[in-house]
């Protein structure tokens, strides 16, 4: 009999289980199945945060008299409007429609939900187009090297009057929330961030405050460029790689060579960690970031695409 999907509030044992399923399925593909945001919430202890009613987390577990019973596929559903969905199959329990039985029931409850897939694989790709969705967002992953060949980085310097400091806990957060709803208010998730949305990100592990660039003019903040760097893989002392993990001016202060000059302080900071690239994520549809990127370096290395009925981005 096929598994049904199952409501659940992912107590810590079944959390476990979910992080490992996705652990498992990026040694797999090579790629990430869950986003940032899914793995906070998956690893948010119910009752957490007053929002969590907007998140769903459906699950297929597999028969407890298994060799490995516990779960071996996971929805994830941001019930925004209109509502986003994720979805990871454990690869030893691929094709017997798991992830079918998922998008089925999610489309179901809410047919107006997007799906992302990362990466974009094949088996994603074919279930989505066989549900009647297509492609309508990219969101693409960019990298440029930070040392050997091609990595030189031109020199910044800041506009008469700007200056840089680092990002301060407990004085910084609503000044920041402010501007980046201002500079984020057409994308769909950078510009819902929210106090609580910050705090969870400013607790991970890989959070610095050295890495996380405020400009400012006077006392406004007009512009900022938050890093990421993650810790090191196991068997490795540095990261690999660093994130331009958002970057961001004020509406105010656009047209004064904000954006390039905030990138170039991240990218320089990170480089002086010793790392060897820097990666970032832009929506395959700005054009002018895009260029941006490329004139400093940047060529697309992966992509992202959601799903959903409607007409295609092509």
């Amino acid at each position: 009999m096929q598994p049904t999907a199952t409501d659940t509030n992912l107590e810590p044992a079944m959390s476990a289980d979910v992080l490992a399923l996705a652990v498992r399925a990026t040694t797999h593909d090579g790629v990430r199945p869950l986003s940032e945001q899914t793995v906070i919430d998956v690893r948010r202890l119910p009752g957490a945060l007053a929002d969590e009613s907007e998140t769903t987390h459906l699950v297929i577990e597999q028969d407890p008299d298994a060799p490995r019973p516990g779960v071996i596929a996971y929805a994830h559903v941001e019930r925004t409007q209109p509502p986003s969905a994720e979805i990871v199959v454990d690869p030893e329990h691929r094709h017997a429609g798991h992830g079918r039985t998922l998008a089925t029931t999610v489309l179901e409850r809410w047919p107006d939900t997007r799906f992302w897939a990362h990466g974009d694989l094949p088996a994603a790709k074919a279930l989505f187009g066989s549900l009647g969705l297509t492609a309508v967002r990219d969101l693409w992953q960019m990298t440029r090297p930070l040392r050997g060949e091609w990595s030189e980085l031109p020199d910044v310097t800041l506009p008469e009057g700007f200056t840089m400091r680092p990002f301060e806990l407990g004085r910084d957060e609503e000044s920041w929330l402010a501007v980046n709803a201002r500079a984020f208010a057409d994308h769909p998730e950078q510009g819902r961030m929210t106090l609580a949305d910050l705090q969870e990100r400013t607790s991970e592990p890989w959070f610095d405050p050295h890495g996380f660039l405020l400009i400012e003019h006077g006392d406004d903040l007009a512009a900022f460029h938050w890093t990421k760097v993650e810790p090191a893989e196991p068997g490795h002392s540095v990261p690999t790689a660093g994130e331009v993990y958002v970057v961001g001016v004020d509406p105010a202060y656009q047209g004064r060579g904000l954006g390039k000059a905030v990138t170039l302080v991240g990218l320089h900071h990170l480089r002086n960690r010793g790392l060897g690239s820097a990666t970032l994520y832009v929506d395959g549809d700005n054009a002018p970031a895009i260029a941006t990127y490329h004139r400093l370096g940047f060529e697309r290395s992966a992509i992202d695409v959601m799903y959903a009925e409607g007409p295609s981005r092509t």
